[in-house]
């Protein structure tokens, strides 16, 4: 009998083969790379919380400063509160840049509303909830000396790059198809900046 290319893999990573007629069985098969997220131990218990510390508390500050700023209702512009120039691009064009109205989103965000912050950008948006996760990881870290990490050995980081990027685009062109189908593209001279 030939050998299988699973002959020294344990149990639970060989593939379920199917049964004659049946459907194949629903029991979880492990991947051979392992999950893509691993829980992974502190190196040093003092060192690794206190960075993990500093994680949450840049979190905790990007998140007060949200809060502190008030969104503007053209979700564009928020930045000016941060002593901040207009966007050169809508400056030059009329349209917004791949990053117009994310300082706006996160200050929605911040206030639970997400549809409004979806509609001001919608990567910010996602962003939002990805520093949200980092919190909370962060917080888990500093209580329990361990964190979640990415098993690289299953993601393609240039996948994820790539995504990113797409993500940003799409984002980018739906803020302005949105924003040509109720009229406040492209933006009218005078800005109406804070």
């Amino acid at each position: 009998m030939p050998a299988t290319p699973w002959a020294g893999a344990p149990v639970e990573a060989r593939p379920v083969p199917p049964t004659g007629g049946a459907p194949p069985t629903s029991r979880y098969v492990r991947h051979s790379l392992g999950p893509i997220l691993v829980m992974t131990r502190v190196e040093h218990r003092v060192i690794g919380r206190l960075y993990a510390a500093g994680v949450g508390l840049a979190v905790l500050a990007i998140l007060v400063l949200a809060a502190r700023l008030t969104p503007n209702g053209d979700r564009r512009g928020t930045h000016r509160q941060l002593g901040l120039p207009p966007c050169g691009f809508v400056v030059a064009t009329g349209y917004p840049c791949p990053t117009c109205g994310m300082t706006t989103a996160f200050a929605l965000a911040v206030r639970g509303r997400f549809l409004a912050a979806a509609r001001a950008q919608v990567a910010a948006c996602m962003l939002f909830f990805g520093v949200v996760g980092a919190g909370v990881a962060a917080g888990w870290c500093v209580v329990m000396g361990c964190y979640p990490a990415v098993n690289w050995y299953r993601v393609d980081p240039a996948r994820v790059v790539w995504l990113a990027a797409l993500v940003l685009v799409g984002a980018w062109a739906l803020t302005i198809g949105l924003g040509l189908a109720d009229g406040s593209l492209p933006v009218r001279w005078p800005l109406r900046y804070p």
